[in-house]
C-alpha cells in the first residue's frame, strides 16, 4: 500500500513566513548596498581593452595635468607627468592601458583661480562594459544559499535541488563576468568551486528526489 505525504497547514505557514522573510531580506539588500557604495568621483563604466576619454573640467583654468593613472591592480598605468589638451572648458586625455579590469584611480592637478589644486576620480573597467556587479551576485548568492537552507530545514529536496542549480548559474555567471567587474585567474578559480558545490548539491537532490519517487510512486 502506497502512502502519500501531505503538508500540514502549520508547516504551510511556516514555509510561507520563512518565504516572505526570504525575499524581503534580499529586497532591502538590494537597496542598501548601492546606497553604501559612495565613492570620490566615478567617470564611469567602460570595456576593457578600449580607450577611455580622461575628462576634467575647469572654467577659470590655465591648465591641468595627469600625474597618474593606477591600476587595479596598485601598478600605474603611466607616471610620468602628463598635460591634458585643453578645448574649452574641459581637459582631456586620451588613456588606452586598460587591459585589466577593476577600479582605476586617476590623480591630477590644475590652477583654478590661480591655485595649484589637486583632483582625483575613479573609473571601473569591465569585460563587457557593464556596470559593477557586485549587488547582482551577492543577490544570487543569497537566494541560493537561502534556497539550499530551506531544503534542508524543510527536508524538501526540491528546494536544496533548486538551490544547487542556483548555485551553478552563480558560478558560470561569474566566470563569464568576474566579481565586481574584476576577472582574472582568482576569479575563475573561485567560479569553479562554486560550480563544482552546486553540481555536488543538483546531483544529491536529484538522487534524493528519485529515490522519494521510488518509495511513494507518483508522489514526492
Amino acid at each position: 500500500m502506497i502512502t502519500k505525504k501531505y503538508i500540514s497547514i502549520e508547516n504551510y505557514k511556516k514555509l510561507m513566513k520563512n518565504l516572505n522573510v526570504f525575499i524581503v531580506s534580499v529586497i532591502l539588500l538590494a537597496i542598501m548596498i548601492p546606497m553604501a557604495s559612495a565613492s570620490i568621483g566615478n567617470l564611469g563604466t567602460f570595456k576593457q581593452g578600449e580607450c577611455i576619454n580622461l575628462l576634467q573640467t575647469c572654467a577659470d583654468c590655465s591648465y591641468n595635468n595627469l600625474s597618474s593613472v593606477t591600476q587595479p591592480d596598485g601598478i600605474k598605468g603611466f607616471g610620468v607627468l602628463t598635460t591634458m589638451t585643453k578645448s574649452g572648458t574641459e581637459y582631456t586625455f586620451e588613456f588606452c592601458n586598460t587591459t585589466k579590469s577593476g577600479t582605476y584611480n586617476v590623480n591630477g592637478y590644475g590652477d583654478p583661480g590661480g591655485v595649484l589644486t589637486k583632483w582625483n576620480y575613479i573609473l571601473e573597467v569591465t569585460p563587457t562594459g557593464s556596470e559593477n556587479n557586485t549587488t547582482f551576485f551577492i543577490i544570487l548568492i543569497i537566494i541560493a544559499v537561502g534556497l539550499v537552507l530551506l531544503g534542508f530545514i524543510l527536508h524538501n529536496y526540491v528546494f536544496a535541488f533548486f538551490g544547487g542549480v542556483s548555485f551553478l548559474i552563480v558560478g558560470i555567471y561569474s566566470m563569464i563576468y568576474g566579481y565586481g567587474g574584476v576577472t582574472n585567474t582568482y576569479s575563475r578559480m573561485i567560479s569553479l568551486v562554486i560550480i563544482g558545490l552546486g553540481s555536488l548539491i543538483t546531483m544529491l537532490s536529484a538522487l534524493d528526489l528519485l529515490g522519494s519517487f521510488d518509495k511513494n510512486g507518483d508522489d514526492f
